[in-house]
C-alpha cells in the first residue's frame, strides 16, 4: 500500500478512546446548553427569590410551571388526563409520520431512479410544497369532515414533500463511479439498487426524517385546530384563550420534549442501521 494512502487512512480513523471522548464532550455540551436556558428562565422570573423582570402572566417561573404540571398530572385538563392528551397527539403525529416515510421514501427513490416517474410525480409535489398548509384546512374540513383523517392529513401534507424530495435528491447524489463499478463487476439493476444506491442514500433520507420530525410536531398545532377537544397542542391553544400561560408553557415544553426525544430516537436508529455513514 502506498505510504501516503496508508497514513491518510490512519488519520481518518478515530480510536475508540477518541470516539468516547467526543461523546463525553457532546453530553457535557448538552448539559451546559440546558443549564444556560434554565438559568436564563430563572433569572427572568425570579422564582420568588427576587422581583421578576417579566410578569408571570407573560412568563411564569419554573416553580409555577412545575406546580401546574403536578396539578395537570393529577387532575388533567378539561376532563381529559394529561397522559391522554399526550397519547392522542403522539398517535396523530405517529400516523402521519409512518404514512409519509413508508410512502414518501419509495416515491422519492423511484423518482430518483426513473426520469419518467420524476416528470409525472415531481410537479404536483413541488407545487404543493410551498403552499402554507394551514390555508388548506377549510378544504380538508369540506373533503374529510372534522374527524381524525384531516388532522393526520394536514401533517402528512407538510412532511411528505420533504421526505420524498430528499430521497430523490439522495439517489441523484450517489456517486456514478460506484454504480459503474458495480455494473462492471456483473451486478444487475436490482443488486445495484439494494447494494449501492439505497445504502448511499440512507444518510440523507434519515436527515430528511429528522427535519420532518420538527416540522410534524409544529404542524400538530394546525392539526388540533380542527374541531377537537384533546391533544397537547389543543390544550396549549385553549389555555391561551384564558391567559393560562403556565398551562401553555407546559404544553409547549411537552411538544418540545416530544420532538427532541423523537429526534434522538431517529439518531440512535440511524447510528444502528447506517453504521457506514461517514466512513466511505
Amino acid at each position: 500500500m502506498d505510504e501516503s494512502v496508508a497514513s491518510s487512512s490512519i488519520v481518518s480513523r478515530k480510536s475508540p478512546s477518541e470516539s468516547k471522548g467526543g461523546d463525553t464532550r457532546y453530553r457535557r455540551s448538552v448539559l451546559v446548553s440546558f443549564s444556560v436556558m434554565a438559568a436564563i428562565w430563572i433569572g427572568l422570573t425570579g422564582c420568588g427569590l427576587w422581583p421578576p423582570f417579566v410578569e408571570a402572566i407573560f412568563l411564569p417561573s419554573p416553580v409555577a410551571v412545575t406546580r401546574t404540571l403536578i396539578r395537570l398530572v393529577a387532575d388533567g385538563y378539561q376532563g381529559v388526563s394529561l397522559l391522554d392528551h399526550l397519547f392522542i397527539s403522539f398517535c396523530r403525529f405517529g400516523a402521519a409520520m409512518l404514512i409519509s416515510v413508508f410512502v414518501g421514501v419509495p416515491v422519492g427513490l423511484a423518482m430518483g431512479m426513473n426520469r419518467t416517474l420524476q416528470g409525472i410525480l415531481d410537479p404536483p409535489i413541488e407545487i404543493t410544497k410551498p403552499v402554507p398548509k394551514l390555508v388548506l384546512l377549510p378544504l380538508l374540513i369540506i373533503w374529510c369532515g372534522i374527524g381524525e383523517s384531516p388532522k393526520v392529513l394536514i401533517i402528512v401534507l407538510a412532511i411528505f414533500p420533504i421526505i420524498s424530495v430528499s430521497a430523490m435528491q439522495a439517489v441523484k447524489a450517489v456517486s456514478k463511479k460506484k454504480i459503474d463499478a458495480a455494473y462492471s463487476l456483473g451486478a444487475d439493476h436490482r443488486t445495484v439498487f439494494w447494494r449501492v444506491v439505497l445504502p448511499s442514500s440512507m444518510p440523507e433520507i434519515f436527515t430528511a426524517i429528522r427535519v420532518s420530525i420538527g416540522v410534524g410536531v409544529t404542524m400538530l398545532v394546525g392539526a388540533e385546530m380542527l374541531g377537537t377537544s384533546s391533544g397537547i397542542a389543543w390544550m396549549a391553544m385553549n389555555a391561551a384563550d384564558f391567559l393560562r400561560t403556565d398551562v401553555v408553557i407546559v404544553g409547549v415544553l411537552f411538544m418540545a420534549l416530544m420532538g427532541y426525544l423523537l429526534d434522538l430516537a431517529a439518531r440512535l436508529l440511524e447510528a444502528k442501521m447506517i453504521h457506514w455513514a461517514g466512513k466511505q
